[in-house]
C-alpha cells in the first residue's frame, strides 16, 4: 500500500506540473456542462417556421390562426392558397410546419360532427416534429374547449347534458413527412457519421503537420518543394481517403441500417469534398499552434462535443441565440450534417445544397492559404534557428 501511495503521489505531482492536463481534467467537464446548459436554456423549440392554409376564412378559422400566431413556438412566415404550396414550402425547407384548416370547419362544428385541423411537419429533425405536435395539441385543445363552452352556454337544461357527452368539437391530425415512423436511426446516424469523419480529418491532418514540425523536417521539405506542393499533397491525400471513408459509412447506413436515400448523389459528393477541404484547413491551422502530436490530438478531441452540439443537427437554429448562434455559423460541421440528412430523407438536390457548399469552399479558400503562409514562416524560423546553432558551434 505504501508503494501504491507513493506512485499515486508521483502521478498527482506529474498532473499538477502539467497545467494543460490538470485544466482539461478539472475544468473541461464544467465547460461542457456550461455549453449544454447554455444551449438548451430556452427549454423549448421556438420560432418554428410555419405556413398557414385557411380554406374556411371564417371567424373560427381566424381564431385558430391567431392561436398559432400568439405563441412563441410558431413563426408564421406565409399564408398560401393550396395544399400543394404548403408541401412545396416544406420541401424547399422554407417552412418546417404547415397548418391546413378545412373548408367545412364551421358547418361541421354547427352540426356538432367535429372537425379536424391538419398539421403537416418535416419529420427529419425529431426536435421540430415533437415540438410541433405537442404545441399544436395545446393550441387546438384550448380553442376546442372554448368552442365547447360557447356551445354549452347556448343551450338550456337537459340539452346541456347531451352536449357534454358529445365528442371534442375540434381536433387535429398530423402528417409527418420524410420520417413518418419517427425512426431514431434516420434522425441521428447521418449526423454521427459526419461528426466522426470530421474528427478523423481534423486529427490526422493536424498530426501530419505536427510530425513534420516535431522532427524539424520543414526546412528540408521547403528546400525541395514549394509550400503549395506540400499543402496540396497532404490535403489531396486526406481528401481521397476520407471521401472513400464517408461513402463507405454512408453505404453501410443505407444497406445495413436501411436509412432511405432519396436525393442527389452529385450534391452529396460535392458537399463531402467541400467539407473535407474546410476541415483540412482548420486541422493544418491547429497543427501550427500545437507543440506536438499529443497536443494536437487532445485539442481535436475537445472540439468533437461542441461542434456536434452547436451544429444545429439536434437543437434547431431557430432556438439558438447569442454565442450559440455565432458558433453555429462558424463551424464547418453545421454546413454538412443537416444537408446530408435532408439529401437522404427529403431528397433535396444541388440547388438547395449549393449555399452550404459555397460556405465550406470559402472557409477552405481562407484557411488553407493562411495555413500555407504559416507553414512557410515556421519553416523559415526553424531554418534560421539551425543556422544560428551552426554559427554558434563554429
Amino acid at each position: 500500500m505504501k508503494t501504491i501511495a507513493s506512485l499515486a503521489l508521483r502521478e498527482f505531482g506529474y498532473i499538477r506540473r502539467n497545467k494543460k492536463i490538470f485544466l482539461v481534467m478539472c475544468f473541461m467537464p464544467l465547460l461542457y456542462l456550461f455549453l449544454f446548459g447554455y444551449m438548451y436554456s430556452p427549454h423549448v423549440v421556438n420560432q418554428i417556421p410555419t405556413v398557414i392554409l385557411d380554406f374556411a376564412q371564417t371567424e373560427t378559422s381566424r381564431t385558430i390562426v391567431q392561436g398559432f400566431q400568439d405563441t412563441d413556438r410558431f413563426k408564421i412566415i406565409a399564408e398560401v392558397g393550396t395544399e400543394q404550396e404548403v408541401q412545396e414550402m416544406i420541401d424547399s425547407r422554407q417552412a418546417v410546419a404547415g397548418v391546413v384548416i378545412p373548408e367545412d370547419l364551421d358547418q361541421s362544428l354547427k352540426k356538432r360532427q367535429g372537425s379536424e385541423v391538419l398539421i403537416m411537419v418535416n419529420g427529419t429533425n425529431m426536435m421540430y416534429s415533437n415540438s410541433v405536435v405537442s404545441s399544436a395539441n395545446e393550441i387546438v385543445a384550448t380553442i376546442s374547449a372554448g368552442i365547447s363552452m360557447k356551445t354549452l352556454g347556448a343551450v338550456q337544461g337537459a340539452a346541456q347534458d347531451a352536449v357534454r357527452g358529445e365528442a371534442i368539437p375540434l381536433s387535429f391530425r398530423t402528417k409527418i413527412l420524410y420520417n413518418p415512423t419517427y425512426n431514431y436511426a434516420n434522425f441521428l446516424l447521418l449526423g454521427l457519421m459526419g461528426t466522426a469523419i470530421q474528427q478523423m480529418v481534423f486529427m490526422y491532418v493536424a498530426i501530419s503537420f505536427c510530425r513534420e514540425k516535431e522532427q524539424k523536417l520543414f526546412p528540408a521539405l521547403l528546400e525541395q518543394y514549394s509550400v503549395v506542393q506540400i499543402i496540396a499533397a497532404k490535403v489531396i491525400s486526406y481528401l481521397l481517403i476520407n471521401m472513400f471513408s464517408m461513402n463507405l459509412v454512408l453505404s453501410m447506413c443505407i444497406l445495413f441500417y436501411k436509412i432511405p436515400f432519396r436525393g442527389s448523389l452529385l450534391a452529396l459528393e460535392l458537399l463531402f469534398g467541400a467539407f473535407i477541404l474546410a476541415v483540412s484547413g482548420l486541422g493544418i491551422l491547429l497543427s501550427l499552434i500545437c507543440k506536438g502530436e499529443l497536443e494536437a490530438t487532445q485539442y481535436a478531441m475537445l472540439v468533437a462535443v461542441p461542434s456536434f452540439l452547436f451544429s444545429g443537427f439536434t437543437w434547431p437554429l431557430s432556438s439558438m441565440h447569442g454565442l450559440a448562434w455565432v458558433l453555429n455559423r462558424i463551424l464547418p460541421l453545421t454546413y454538412l450534417v443537416n444537408d446530408v440528412r435532408d439529401i437522404a430523407l427529403m431528397g433535396i438536390g444541388l440547388e438547395e445544397v449549393c449555399p452550404s457548399i459555397l460556405v465550406l469552399a470559402a472557409i477552405a479558400a481562407v484557411l488553407i492559404p493562411v495555413s500555407g503562409l504559416l507553414v512557410k514562416l515556421q519553416g523559415s524560423r526553424y531554418s534560421s534557428q539551425n543556422t544560428l546553432k551552426m554559427e554558434n558551434s563554429l
